[in-house]
């Protein structure tokens, strides 16, 4: 038996199409039934009816009969659909177009941006111990010195012949301790005495207790220091490693940890990147500016980073190699619960196809559907999803309107990137 087309037959009812196929289809079974009445009445007169000829026309007449009761409750089930539709469309509503996102693994990492400056690892104001007058400073500000270099040092004369006078006493000492002159008290005395003299000597010079360099000079050769006034002469920065020191504000806080990953960049080396670790975490939140002090510790062997140098980070605050991911302009919050709309594709409808024609493309609509997720990870722009969605799902994005299960929407766009 032949498979009936419904949509073919529905479209020629709209169109008058099957009012004029019917009718047609009637006149010539009339046509035939008044030939084979004809006949059959021509040979009840002869006395010779062909039996054939009556059974013709019963066969007709009845099938005439279905024909009819048949194409009528066609009709009614088509328009009954028909019917049913539209009423569903009315209830729905006009499709929204809207933008969706198509959801995909990736890998995700969250980076902190902040601004500040290097220091030095050590950074040491150079004091004397004794009072004088300063005779010279060894070294200009940014120079670079060893480990154990005079930096600068006082008028030693005065120091220099207490020392000789105390080591021409001890020399003279031990040898009438040698011969027993004197006790061996006395002789204990006399070497107090010169490693006091020796002591002060050396007050006179500041020595540098690491590789480094000169930061400033704030006291010109020629002064007189005053030990009792605390006087810093300089600054000693130590720089075979440094600090990159940021000030964070309160709300990223609790995004850090100690030994977190960070890329360093400087204006003086633009095409460079420094790898450092957080070395350090302020525990106090300033009252004026509400930020949080945090000190990157960075290895600088070549010296490359001075002190002062304005500095840019990135610090790796979360890491997931394979992450699903939505925008955040793809959910809404009511209360403590997030949720997002997603579409789940339908068909378009023949008539809208033939409406549009192959110049313009037919929109792909789709039915929404309130689903409720799990976020494991919030930034700026995206958002980790831990529950809730899966892989290839389609979502709306950029929500202005709240949207109900089985609303329907045209989608203009399928987005497959957030960044």
């Amino acid at each position: 038996m032949k498979k009936i087309d419904f949509k073919k037959l529905q479209k020629k009812i709209k169109t008058g199409e099957l009012e004029k196929d019917l009718k047609k289809t009637a006149e010539n079974l009339f046509e035939k039934g008044k030939v084979i009445y004809k006949e059959i009445k021509e040979g009840i007169k002869s006395g010779e009816p062909k039996k054939n000829y009556i059974i013709t026309l019963v066969v007709i007449v009845v099938a005439g009969l279905i024909l009819a009761r048949t194409i009528g409750t066609i009709h009614n089930v088509l328009f009954a659909r028909e019917a049913k539709k539209q009423a569903e469309l009315e209830l729905i509503g006009e499709a929204v177009p809207v933008k969706v996102y198509k959801i995909k693994k990736m890998a995700f990492k969250d980076t902190l941006p902040a601004m500040g400056t290097i220091k030095g690892f050590k950074e040491i104001g150079l004091k004397f111990e004794t009072s004088g007058i300063l005779e010279s400073f060894n070294f200009e500000e940014g120079e670079r010195i060893q480990e154990g270099d005079i930096i600068a040092n006082l008028n030693q004369k005065d120091a220099l012949l207490k020392l000789k006078y105390a080591e021409l006493e001890l020399n003279k000492n031990q040898r009438l301790f040698d011969a027993g002159g004197i006790d061996k008290i006395k002789l204990e005395q006399t070497k107090l005495e010169y490693e006091s003299a020796k002591s002060d000597f050396e007050k006179t010079n500041i020595y540098a207790i690491a590789d480094g360099i000169l930061g400033s000079r704030d006291i010109d050769v020629g002064t007189y220091i005053n030990a009792n006034e605390n006087v810093k002469i300089g600054t000693f920065i130590e720089i075979g490693n440094v600090y990159a020191e940021f000030d964070i504000i309160e709300r990223d806080a609790p995004k850090l940890k100690l030994g977190q990953k960070t890329e360093i960049y400087v204006d003086a080396f633009p095409t460079e990147s420094f790898t450092g670790t957080i070395d350090s975490i302020s525990p106090i939140i300033e009252g004026k500016t509400r930020t949080q002090n945090i000190k990157i510790e960075l290895k600088n062997k070549e010296f490359n980073l001075k002190p002062g140098m304005f500095t840019r980070t990135l610090i790796a605050t979360y890491e997931n190699d394979s992450a699903l991911i939505i925008p955040t302009s793809a959910f809404k919050k009511k209360e403590n619960e997030y949720f997002v709309y997603v579409v789940h594709p339908i068909e378009p409808d023949e008539k809208e196809r033939k409406k549009k024609g192959e110049k313009e493309p037919v929109l792909e609509q789709g039915a929404v559907e309130v689903r409720k997720i799990k976020i494991a990870y919030l930034t700026q722009d995206a958002a980790e999803i831990s529950e809730g969605l899966e892989e290839g799902e389609l979502i709306i994005v950029d929500v202005f309107q709240e949207f109900s299960d089985k609303d329907r929407v045209e989608i203009t766009e399928v987005q497959e990137t957030i960044f």
